[in-house]
């Protein structure tokens, strides 16, 4: 009774869903054992620190999680097509903002922000992330007929890559290399010709360069 349940309520893949578990229970048990001396220094300070409410906050966070995924598992996935260009626009002025007038510090670096009211930080570029890659992944696969034409198909592809990509290495290098990659393997599996890929690569080379650099003294000036 139980397993048929699951089977109408839990669609996708069953590995991907038990992979996502197994690492949220490991999670758990790593920020158990891991937050003893963030507890004391808060405890210290005044501020009630224990190991067993930075676990159990962590905990429901991961329930939390997990019950968003579950509900975004069960929505067509040709709306996320429709929404991520909007999810892109927004994280335009959100990435812009987080560099120039600076974000929430955490961990020495402020490129968080928080969200009013349920007091959270989050970092624009994780919803950059989110919305170039399927936004991406929409834009090939809607444009497989006319997939070697550079300016109407690949270019716009192209672009978002480049400004969003641009945007993020200003103040997270790391990040913004590793999206880059991801993009280029959806264009890999996209059946993007290779020698529009080898352009890319070269293009941004050049651009990256140029944002560390940009990104650089920006920084000194904003700071």
């Amino acid at each position: 009774m139980r397993l048929g349940w699951l089977q109408r309520n839990l669609k996708g893949d069953p590995i991907l869903w038990a992979i996502v578990i197994l690492f949220s229970l490991i999670s758990v048990a790593v920020v158990y054992s891991a937050t003893g001396t963030l507890a004391y220094r808060q405890e210290l300070h005044g501020r009630g620190g224990s190991v067993e409410v930075i676990a159990l906050k962590h905990t429901s966070l991961i329930l939390a999680g997990l019950g968003l995924m579950w509900l975004a598992h069960r929505i067509d996935y040709r709306h996320y097509s429709r929404l991520s260009l909007y999810a892109l626009l927004l994280s335009v002025p959100l990435l812009l903002y987080t560099y120039f007038f600076g974000g929430t510090t955490f961990n020495d670096a402020s490129r968080w922000l928080t969200i009013p009211i349920i007091n959270q930080t989050f970092q624009p570029s994780d919803l950059a992330k989110l919305a170039l890659i399927t936004h991406l992944a929409s834009m090939l696969s809607r444009r497989q007929q006319h997939i070697n034409d550079f300016w109407n198909t690949l270019f716009p592809v192209m672009l978002w890559i480049g400004v969003i990509c641009g945007m993020i290495i200003l103040s997270n290098a790391s990040t913004a290399v590793l999206l880059f990659l991801t993009c280029l393997l959806l264009m890999f599996i996209g059946r993007v010709p290779l020698k529009h890929m080898v352009l890319m690569v070269a293009i941004g080379i050049t651009l990256g360069g140029a944002g560390l650099w940009a990104g650089q003294r920006l920084g000194t000036v904003i700071s």
